[in-house]
């Protein structure tokens, strides 16, 4: 289960909702929260008393008065990364960053973390006082799939659902394969056997669903029927995103969120 959190805050307002989302899933878990903020290594005048004044405040908002901020100097991912591997956090809670950039995902803070993050990543879109009721695990038969699965399970709590997705990808303009469907739907009902034993008792559900098509039409038809508050995705390691389900959707998603994003490898 999780035991330790660190949010990353840039002291922006989608840092704000990191912020809260931590919060919650700290209260709801009894886990650990730390709160860490980058002073920008490029301006050494910048203001760290003003910084730590805004993130005293806003700790205080969310009811964390005996949390005290960790403020760094130098690169945020390097910085990030360093912190996380030091308190051996389990989870780390980021905002979105750059959203208005031509770059959009790629070479931000989030991705750098992203490719290198010791601990799954959670992206926080929604407001924190949104308790987690229904989540999506995008569930193919790699490890990191199933790992972003078990760690989307834990932060869950009595009554939720946790839906795993799996798609069998095929063009549409073919027509359905049913043989191949067969195959698919009981190589992942074994699947599902399998992980289900493993999860631990939190008094969440959990179901399940094959689709055969385009991706990106199962993904958002999926998406718009369950209207989740947590998607789950498992990335390979340096960065390389399962081909099998994952591949650009992972890009697009945490581009454009349509709920919290959690990333495992």
């Amino acid at each position: 289960m999780v035991q330790h959190i660190l949010v990353a805050h840039d002291l922006s307002p989608d840092a704000d909702l990191a912020l809260q989302r931590g919060a919650q899933l700290a209260r709801q878990s009894g886990a650990r929260i730390s709160l860490l903020h980058v002073l920008d290594e490029r301006d050494p005048g910048c203001d760290e008393q003003a910084a730590r004044a805004l993130l005293g405040s806003r700790l205080q908002q969310n009811g964390l008065r005996d949390v005290e901020p960790w403020l760094r100097r130098g690169h945020p991912a390097e910085e990030i990364l360093t912190q996380a591997q030091g308190l051996e956090a389990d989870l780390l809670v980021l905002g979105r960053h750059h959203r208005e950039s031509a770059q959009g995902f790629i070479g931000t803070t989030l991705e750098r973390v992203l490719l290198d993050a010791p601990a799954p990543l959670l992206l926080a879109t929604i407001p924190g006082n949104i308790v987690y009721k229904r989540a999506v695990a995008a569930l193919d038969f790699s490890r990191c799939a199933t790992h972003a699965m078990h760690c989307a399970w834990e932060l869950l709590g009595e009554g939720a659902e946790l839906h795993a997705l799996h798609i069998d990808e095929m063009a549409e303009v073919h027509g359905p394969d049913y043989e191949g469907l067969s195959l698919q739907q009981e190589l992942f009902d074994q699947l599902i056997e399998d992980i289900q034993p493993q999860l631990p008792d939190t008094g969440a559900l959990l179901s399940y669903s094959l689709h055969q098509g385009e991706r990106n039409n199962c993904m958002d038809a999926a998406l718009r029927d369950l209207q989740p508050q947590l998607l789950a995705l498992g990335s390979h390691s340096r960065g390389e995103l399962s081909s099998a389900l994952l591949g650009s959707l992972a890009r697009q998603f945490i581009d454009n969120p349509p709920c919290d994003i959690l990333i495992a490898r």
